[in-house]
């Protein structure tokens, strides 16, 4: 590697070879940063966008069969990966013949799942009790293959930190397929509208990636991709087990309280998700990756984790308190009065997606520092636990099922917190100190919206005029008690989404 004799000659070039690494890499990660948030903002905008779109046409009880193939395509989505994708991202060492392999065995997997979905679809049917879900799935089922086709070029660019390329498809993708099932909509399609999202969104997707990551090419070197598969597995049974903690509400609401009280569950879960993700899933792309450059470093893995923790934080707790307390003028507001029912789960699901968005960065922290085993462990008992607080509440119908998995999560926070002092040496009083401020300035937002909403008035003036009415003492309390918070946490956001400035030409001019 270029420098390495003048390193050992030199006593201090080490610290200053590293020191320039890390200038040199502050810059990648805040594009990195900037990326990643308007990626997500803009996915997450348009697909919350032609939500709202087909449930207003649609109305709770129809929108059901949409909600129903969510939560199939979701573990369609899962059952493509395999965790290789986050092996190749913490994977030491990669070349494009191992990327080729995986991505072979990426459309091998999709060819196998879409035949069974063609075959399975009257049984998933079935189960939910909508026979349309059927011909619907019968038609995504082809589409699976595209899906398979961006995952090994993700992870490539990930691995290269290019996440403004990754984000540039996100934000195409998301637009054009977006506007595919909104047309769809608005033609009168129903349900099907959901199919021309779905297939757009992959195809457009698929294509620019292959493009920005040039490849790589399939190849069936399927022996050089064995080195990934101790890393991946552990991924993968992680990412199942989280898949059944964080779906097993939609299908148990769906298969015993039917799809009607699914649609509820599923727009008042996606409206919590699009804060959630745009918050989370920004940290999440960014930390995973520099936590797995940064893991024989424990220092530097410590005050990321503080950092994430902070900026997480601030930048979730005030605002899902809000969306808690603003929950029935939003449900009236963008869906209408037909989904008013829904606005207790908003609520509800709000405070519980607070709590989830601070702790994103533990799996980051985990995968990125190469504990896979303690991945899969966490995961088994985070399954128990929150299956346990969903069947629970759901002898309580639909809103206790809300609060068994917010409930479930709170029960889990405490070995988070071990977790990540377990790994970074941060105690558990330092986290705490990190998310503290801002639950302090939520409580006082919350309590002046309170205020507020007892003025009688119009559902938008009321949401219009609490929003300084609660943003207003998050500010203050956070100016006044936590100053010194408020400021690192202003100053590390700016340094992030701030364009660096171009560095002088320095040019070298030899004496005579």
């Amino acid at each position: 590697m270029t420098g390495t004799a003048a390193s050992r000659s030199a006593p201090g070039a080490r610290a200053a070879g590293h020191g320039e690494q890390n200038s040199g890499q502050m810059p990648t990660t805040a594009r990195s940063v900037r990326w990643s948030f308007g990626a997500v903002l803009a996915r997450q905008g348009f697909q919350l966008a032609s939500a709202v779109v087909l449930a207003r046409i649609l109305g709770p009880e129809s929108y059901g069969v949409i909600a129903a193939a969510t939560v199939y395509i979701s573990l369609v989505a899962l059952l493509l990966d395999q965790g290789l994708s986050a092996a190749l991202i913490q994977h030491p060492d990669v070349d494009r013949r191992m990327a080729g392999a995986t991505a072979t065995l990426n459309l091998v997997v999709a060819t196998v799942l879409g035949a069974l979905t063609w075959w399975a679809s009257p049984s998933i049917a079935g189960f939910f009790r909508v026979d349309e879900l059927e011909p619907i799935l019968r038609l995504l089922a082809f589409a699976i293959p595209l899906k398979a086709l961006a995952i090994t070029p993700r992870a490539m660019l990930s691995r290269e930190m290019q996440l403004h390329r990754v984000g540039a498809a996100d934000i195409v993708a998301a637009a054009i397929g977006s506007a595919a099932g909104i047309s769809a909509a608005l033609a009168g399609s129903g349900p099907w509208a959901m199919v021309y999202q779905v297939v757009a969104t992959d195809l457009v997707y698929s294509c620019l990636l292959l493009r920005a990551s040039r490849g790589p090419l399939p190849n069936l070197a399927f022996r050089s991709i064995v080195p990934l598969f101790r890393f991946s597995i552990s991924v993968f049974a992680t990412d199942c087990l989280a898949y059944v903690s964080r779906n097993m509400d939609n299908i148990l609401v769906g298969r015993v309280l039917g799809v009607g009280a699914l649609s509820l569950y599923g727009m008042a879960y996606r409206i919590l998700v699009v804060p959630v993700q745009l918050i989370g899933q920004t940290v999440n792309r960014v930390m995973f990756p520099a936590f797995a450059r940064s893991a024989d470093r424990p220092h530097e893995v410590a005050a990321q984790l503080l950092t994430a923790t902070r900026l997480l934080a601030i930048a979730a707790i005030p605002l899902m308190t809000f969306v808690a307390c603003t929950a029935p003028e939003l449900v009236n507001l963008v869906l209408g009065t037909a989904w008013l029912p829904a606005a207790a789960l908003v609520s509800v699901l709000a405070i519980g997606g607070a709590r989830e968005t601070v702790f994103y960065v533990t799996p980051s922290l985990m995968k990125g520092l190469g504990k896979g085993a303690l991945i899969v462990r966490y995961e088994i008992l985070a399954a128990l636990i929150q299956v346990g607080g969903i069947v629970i509440g759901l002898q309580f119908g639909v809103l206790g099922v809300a609060i068994g998995y917010s409930a479930a999560g709170f029960v889990l926070t405490p070995l988070l917190l071990w977790i990540q002092q377990r790994l970074t040496g941060v105690t558990t009083k330092s986290q705490l100190a990190a998310i503290l401020p801002a639950v302090h300035a939520a409580l006082w937002g919350a309590a002046g919206y309170w205020l507020w909403s007892l003025v009688d008035l119009p559902s938008l003036w009321r949401l219009l005029g609490g929003l300084p009415v609660f943003f207003g003492p998050v500010v203050a309390v956070l100016f006044v008690f936590h100053r010194a918070v408020l400021s690192g946490v202003l100053a590390q956001t700016r340094a992030l989404f701030r364009r660096p400035p171009s560095q002088p030409q320095v040019t070298s001019s030899e004496g005579p």
